[in-house]
């Protein structure tokens, strides 16, 4: 839908159902990046990451145009801390679905733009007792990053779905949630065959739905606290109907995922974070980065996922050296399998989401830093330097080195890794082994071809508030 769509339903809506709302009710959020980019054979290379995964798990400086503009509404304003506050909160994410450019001013083709829902939900605060807060609706349901890389990890369940969360400031935090995930996450065999040929797999979708429950120990130390994260998934039993009979079943199935974090706050900017997660059957997605909805692999040969699973583990700190410089690095891990299923077709097409048939167990793993120098405070010197892994399946190890140098401008000033905003002028090189040239590992090198060093160019603005 356009913004002008947007703004026509608002314009035509009834206005008995409206409430007046001051300025001082309204809060607006973004995240931004925009800018331009260059490689040395020409081709459109804004967006085409050169990490192994296709993600950002090896670094974002090539990332493509991407807003997130939102708006949160008090419909209801607290005067302290533990009055009832309620909030409407939705915003959108806008981006190019075929280039990296998003301005229709660079790219012409409006017919690429997306404009799509992301956020929409209400949330009350202190609701019957001080420290419990209720919200329903469409929620980004994610409070682990790693931005230097793009990765939300741990307990990255958005969806669609209710939860309540409440906090004691001695005995810490209860969050519990459930949500529903539809679409290609969720799919499922229907052995429909043709007429007088071999069967054949294609995917259907089934609703997913996802109990999640999470608790948080403050420790003595600052903000320091330990987590633990406990999700169930379930699947009911499916049957499509195929011209009047009642062939293609598709037996119920569940998943279980099981996780524990870290946090270590030592003042100022400086922390470390360390999580492990394991997800079980239907919850065992973690390839490359995914959600554990994100459910990896082939099913067996009765159409459950009974035998697969997936680990994830991260590092993550930050080390604010005295306003001189900070340093940003991280390692993550990750291993998934699927069902095991030995009649499984090399030839088949691809799975919703991209993997294929016979890519049944991935690992990949990464590890990167940012030292950032403050010669300013409005300037900084950022270096990057990444390493990555990534075997499918019994082909060979790919793997990839980037190194960048980005002076950056910080026009309001600032020193910590986290000021902004940020006016970058980026240099990327990208070192490719043989195995990830001649498996096209990331979507640089389908764009380049093969090809051992690549190089990329760019100026890019990150914003947010």
């Amino acid at each position: 839908m356009s913004l002008a769509a947007l703004a026509g339903l608002g314009w035509v809506s009834p206005k008995t159902a409206s409430a007046d709302i001051t300025s001082d009710r309204v809060e607006f959020f973004q995240y931004g990046r925009m800018g331009i980019g260059w490689t040395k054979s020409g081709q459109v290379i804004q967006g085409q990451s050169m990490n192994l995964t296709g993600g950002g798990l090896g670094g974002r400086l090539e990332e493509g145009d991407y807003i997130q503009p939102g708006v949160r509404f008090h419909l209801k304003k607290g005067e302290s801390a533990t009055d009832t506050t309620v909030d409407v909160v939705n915003d959108y994410e806008v981006f190019s679905n075929g280039a990296g450019i998003l301005s229709d001013l660079a790219n012409g083709e409006v017919g690429q733009l997306r404009i799509l829902p992301q956020q929409f939900y209400v949330q009350a605060k202190n609701i019957f007792t001080p420290g419990l807060e209720i919200w329903l609706g469409s929620r980004l349901y994610r409070k682990n990053d790693i931005h230097i890389a793009d990765y939300f990890y741990f307990n990255r369940l958005n969806g669609q779905g209710a939860g309540a969360i409440y906090t004691h400031p001695k005995f810490g935090e209860i969050d519990v949630a459930i949500l529903e995930q539809t679409g290609s996450n969720n799919f499922f065999r229907i052995n429909a065959g043709a007429p007088g040929g071999d069967p054949v797999y294609p995917y259907g979708y089934r609703a997913r739905t996802i109990f999640v429950g999470q608790y948080k120990y403050p420790l003595p130390m600052r903000t320091s606290f330990v987590q633990a994260l406990g999700e169930y998934h379930v699947v009911p039993r499916q049957q499509k109907q195929d011209e009047g009979t009642a062939a293609n079943v598709n037996p119920p199935d569940w998943g279980a995922a099981f996780g524990l974090k870290l946090h270590l706050d030592f003042g100022g900017d400086s922390f470390n974070d360390t999580s492990i997660r394991y997800g079980m059957r239907l919850a065992n997605g973690a390839q490359s980065g995914g959600a554990t909805y994100n459910t990896f692999g082939v099913t067996t040969e009765e159409g459950t996922y009974k035998g697969a699973y997936g680990v994830e583990f991260v590092e993550h700190f930050v080390w604010d050296i005295d306003k001189i410089a900070g340093i940003n690095g991280y390692f993550l891990a990750h291993y998934s399998t699927g069902a095991r299923y030995d009649g499984i077709d090399p030839n088949a097409p691809a799975q919703p989401g991209g993997a294929a048939h016979n890519v049944n167990e991935r690992l990949n793993y990464a590890f990167g830093i940012r030292p950032i120098i403050y010669l300013r405070d409005d300037f900084h010197l950022v270096t990057e330097a990444t390493y990555q892994a990534r075997k499918d399946e019994n082909l060979a190890m790919g793997s990839a080195v980037k190194l960048s140098v980005v002076p950056t401008i910080v026009p309001a000033g600032g020193r910590s890794v986290w000021s902004r905003p940020h006016l970058r002028a980026i240099y990327t090189l990208g070192i490719y082994n043989k195995a990830a040239q001649d498996q096209l590992m990331s979507p640089f090198l389908q764009t380049v071809g093969e090809t051992r060093l690549a190089h990329y160019v760019g100026l890019r603005a990150e914003w947010w508030f």
